[in-house]
């Protein structure tokens, strides 16, 4: 695949992957008929450590990278190399610094709750906040999705970001294990539950979770911790640039994403978003990723 003649080179997880590369080609078809203007795209078939080494921008020439870049928050753009080599690079032995991309934006959430089993609770408070968890009542009962090489690192980061890294530490050591949310929500308030108390879970999973008797979707009082999706543009005011963005503010994207329970950036979502994670490139991931894993591995 050649990155020359890419212009929205789009890095999403399935099945969200399927319903927004749909809606992006009905978009650029209108666009095609109306203006004459063809917008090529690129949806790399795989994320994260499953793909190939020419689908991540770091590996690329700067004549290769693609104009507009649609990712997570959590992969290559919170690595270390991507922020100092694309998205402020050095000339040189000179100075002066050259942004690769000049225009960050947060287009919309991948965003997580807590859902509770009452019943494995065993008396315990129902958590209000994501900092109850890291108090020691919950040690052991704390789920996170992922696997051991991956685990979901967002509940970590954002409390060490909200508060410090005892509090992290602490909910860290409260963790324990990982599942992925379709077989724990199986065992949600039956004897059979060896997850734990508290499962930390999109909100695809947490809505289902409220027809199950015994478990109770808490939404927590410093907003929902969310991971973002972040729209990177070489120059977001040339044409092509501009028409990307409106495609990422229309009803079709919006659509796109609403009906697998993601949330698009706009005033109103933005509010249920704990401020925590209101930026778009996230350094501490190589800080957490390590601990985490090493907690899981014991």
């Amino acid at each position: 695949m050649s990155a020359e003649r890419v212009d929205f080179w789009v890095e999403l997880p399935s099945p969200l992957k399927v319903s927004v590369r749909q809606a992006f080609y009905d978009f650029a078809g209108k666009i095609y008929d109306e203006k004459g203007i063809v917008l090529s795209s690129y949806f790399p078939s795989s994320m994260g450590g499953d793909m190939k080494d020419e689908d991540y921008l770091i590996n690329m020439s700067l004549s290769s990278l693609p104009e507009n870049y649609l990712g997570m928050s959590f992969g290559e753009i919170s690595s270390p190399r991507f922020i100092k080599e694309l998205l402020c690079r050095d000339e040189g032995n000179n100075l002066s610094r050259k942004k690769v991309y000049t225009h960050k934006e947060i287009v919309a959430w991948f965003s997580e709750t807590m859902v509770v089993d009452t019943k494995r609770l065993n008396g315990r408070p129902i958590p209000k906040s994501y900092h109850d968890l890291a108090d020691p009542i919950y040690k052991g009962e704390v789920c996170i999705i992922g696997t051991a090489e991956i685990p979901d690192p967002l509940s970590a980061l954002f409390i060490l970001r909200k508060y410090g890294e005892k509090a992290m530490l602490s909910f860290i050591e409260n963790i324990a294990g990982f599942g992925a949310p379709v077989n724990a929500i199986r065992h949600i308030g039956k004897s059979t539950n060896s997850f734990g108390s508290v499962f930390i879970m999109p909100l695809l999973f947490a809505n289902v979770c409220r027809e199950i008797k015994g478990a109770v979707v808490v939404e927590p009082g410093e907003g929902y911790f969310a991971e973002p999706f972040v729209l990177l543009s070489k120059n977001a005011e040339n044409e092509k640039s501009r028409i990307i963005r409106d495609f990422l503010h229309s009803n079709e994207f919006e659509n796109a994403f609403s009906e697998k329970d993601f949330l698009v950036s706009n005033e109103k979502n933005n509010r249920k978003i704990c401020t925590s994670c209101m930026e778009c490139c996230f350094p501490e991931l190589e800080k957490i990723y390590p601990l985490l894993r090493e907690k899981l591995r014991k």
